[in-house]
């Protein structure tokens, strides 16, 4: 049996309070109930007096409580003797029932007279129309309206819709808080004023809470949407345009498991790599490139939106010459690309000639004259070459 003990007072009760309405009030008491019992006090509040509740429940609302097979009316005084306080929903229905009217009676005869909260939901107290009245006639009974000032000894209702600016919402909140500031004894200024600032820090939290996830959602996005890589290739060193330039290039990213491919690149030219996620900027990633005449580079690069790769040739392509001469004789000066050459016995002559100076092919000079063949680049170790005409020497 939960039980609580009032601030000096001996007695203890099962309920916070008992919620007496009639049937068509149900949604009304229902709510009241649920706002009671899911409230927490503030926690300044709790600090200063020890004695205060964490939350006010449970209370009792017969509808939820109780099996309407059961002898109801003694169930329900039972659990009337065992609430601390009597809410009655108020409204011109309920001021009719017999039932709201005779749990008023059976509360004030249990001494606890002092313990009675109207809440208005409808209608208006000690009107003088019959219509309008919402309070019941016990009530009024109780706690008579006397026009001399000084006999008035009439009971001060909440009003949920109470007039004034503010949402539905906002007026219930403050009907709410008013029933639990009597119930507890505390000014509902007070109890109001910290409900509004946490409310303020809930905000405030809810803001902070969904700033993060936003900032959360658009660093996810941010990080995950794609964007084109640029890359261009620079050939290094001054450029011998004298030496065809290579179309047929292949340069591969590799990102994580994930490879993007760039082909027919020309050296100099820049190219496209689409969809690259941008999560991987500023990562160093693997470059491979490879082209016809070129030297094959592996290597790590920096990923930015735009790339500048160095890329080299081969310089043994079109400077390494290696041929086999006949028609010569060892006497002959023979000149190859304007360099004296002297073959080996065998004819074979290898030279290699500066990447500045490279074409692709190269004038043959024997004793000061040109030959009418040229050596064509590239060429092989067993490329022959016949000097033509042959020299007559007398």
């Amino acid at each position: 049996m939960i039980m609580r003990y009032m601030a000096n007072s001996t007695e203890s009760y099962k309920y916070f309070a008992f919620i007496s309405f009639q049937s068509s009030d149900a949604k009304q008491a229902l709510w009241l109930q649920k706002a009671i019992e899911s409230y927490r006090l503030p926690t300044a509040l709790q600090r200063r007096d020890k004695s205060l509740p964490k939350r006010m429940r449970p209370c009792f609302c017969y509808l939820n409580d109780i099996n309407l097979s059961e002898e109801l009316m003694q169930e329900l005084k039972q659990r009337m003797e065992q609430s601390e306080y009597l809410i009655v929903v108020c409204s011109p229905r309920s001021a009719k029932s017999q039932f709201v009217n005779g749990g008023i009676d059976y509360f004030v005869n249990l001494g606890r007279r002092d313990r009675i909260i109207p809440l208005i939901v409808e209608g208006l107290p000690y009107s003088a129309d019959s219509q309008q009245e919402c309070y019941p006639e016990a009530l009024r009974r109780h706690f008579p309206k006397s026009s001399d000032p000084m006999q008035d000894h009439q009971i001060l209702g909440v009003n949920i819709n109470e007039q004034g600016a503010g949402s539905k919402r906002w007026k219930r909140q403050r009907a709410m808080l008013m029933v639990i500031a009597r119930m507890l004894g505390l000014q509902f200024d007070n109890l109001w004023n910290r409900e509004q600032q946490r409310k303020r820090r809930r905000s405030w939290s809810v803001a902070a809470l969904i700033t993060t996830i936003l900032i959360a959602l658009f660093a996810t996005w941010h990080f995950a949407r794609s964007v084109d890589i640029n890359l261009t290739l620079s050939e290094q060193a001054p450029a011998n345009t004298y030496l065809p330039v290579s179309h047929n290039t292949h340069v591969v990213l590799t990102l994580q498991n994930e490879q993007k491919t760039l082909d027919s690149l020309s050296i100099g030219a820049t190219g496209h790599l689409r969809n690259i996620p941008r999560r991987f900027i500023g990562k160093q990633v693997n470059c491979h490139f490879s082209a016809p005449n070129y030297n094959t580079l592996d290597s790590l690069l920096t990923l930015k939106t735009d790339i500048t790769l160095p890329v080299s040739r081969n310089a043994d392509v079109f400077g390494n010459i290696h041929i086999r001469l006949r028609g010569y004789r060892p006497s002959d000066c023979i000149e190859i690309a304007g360099i004296p050459v002297t073959p080996l016995p065998d004819g074979a002559v290898s030279l290699n000639i500066p990447l500045s100076m490279q074409r692709t092919a190269y004038p043959v000079r024997v004793n000061g004259e040109l030959q009418t063949d040229s050596i064509f680049m590239p060429c092989g170790e067993n490329d022959i070459y016949i000097i033509s005409p042959p020299l007559i020497h007398f």
